[in-house]
Parts: C-alpha cells; sequence; structure tokens
C-alpha cells in the first residue's frame, strides 16, 4: 500500500529578539565596563582567532575594548586605544543580550551563574570566579540590567 502525505506550509514561531528585552543604554552605562573589564582579555572573551575574519565571533560571549579586540583591523596603535565606537558598543550589547533569555530564572542566567565561585552556585568557568558571590557589585549591576531595574550609575 502506498501512503501519500500532504505538503503543508510550515513556519517557525518567532521567538523575541533577545536584545528587545533589556536596555541598552543601561548596559553601557553598568554592564559593558565590567564585561571590558573582567572579560576581554585576548585569551578569552577579547580572542580574534586567526581562522576567523576579524569582527566576527569567535566565542559565545564577544567583548571588543580598546587595546584589545577591535570590530575592524587596526594599522596603529593610536588607532588601538581610540574609544569604542558606537558599532561595537551595540555589538558587545547584542553579544550579551543572547544571554537575557531562555534560562529557567534569572539567577540560573549564564551572565550571573558561570563566573560564581563554584561554592556560590557557579558553574565551571575557564576564567575562574568573576564574582565573589551574589553580594558582588558586579553581579549585582549585571543582576539588574536582566532584570530591568537598574539604572545608569
Amino acid at each position: 500500500m502506498l501512503a501519500i502525505a500532504a505538503c503543508s506550509d510550515v513556519t517557525n514561531s518567532g521567538e523575541p529578539e533577545p536584545s528587545t528585552g533589556v536596555d541598552e543604554t543601561l548596559f553601557k552605562c553598568n554592564v559593558d565596563p565590567i564585561l571590558a573589564r573582567q572579560c576581554s582579555y585576548n585569551a578569552c572573551h577579547g580572542l580574534q582567532r586567526p581562522d576567523v575574519p576579524v569582527g566576527e565571533a569567535t566565542a559565545t560571549l564577544r567583548i571588543f575594548t580598546p587595546g584589545k579586540l577591535r570590530q575592524t583591523p587596526t594599522a596603529t596603535i593610536d588607532d588601538a586605544i581610540k574609544p569604542l565606537t558606537d558599532a561595537e558598543h551595540h555589538a558587545n550589547f547584542l553579544s550579551a543580550a543572547g544571554f537575557s533569555y531562555a534560562a529557567p530564572s534569572l539567577d540560573q542566567n549564564f551572565l550571573l551563574r558561570k563566573p560564581l565561585p563554584s561554592d556560590e552556585g557557579g558553574f565551571e568557568h575557564k576564567g575562574g570566579a568573576i564574582y565573589s558571590g551574589t553580594d558582588d557589585p558586579q553581579y549585582q549591576a549585571i543582576f539588574a540590567w536582566l532584570s530591568g531595574t537598574g539604572a545608569c550609575k
């Protein structure tokens, strides 16, 4: 017996764009400086692998910073240390905003949980613990950004 299957249109239910749920201005004020200071080392989230075109992500969380990873190649040290462009700030925001949804609860978010010490419930992080605990001001600033309760400082 021959079975015939009918064709039908298939559509994906759209998930909201992650960046629409978090504030970019608050990110630039409070979160981007933390990520730049703590996460942008060349061996970590500021890495540019030679097999990946400059400006493309080489890690799930990628952070552009002056003097380190830049979105476009720089010809001189003066170019490399210039302040971030608006496009680089926005790229940092989009990279971090990708972590702003899909966690079972806010305290399970990878931006919060992964860099905690293991005795505070942190996940394994190659860079070690970044926050001292959930009371750490850096943890609190990122928590406030993710929860939409922060203000620029």
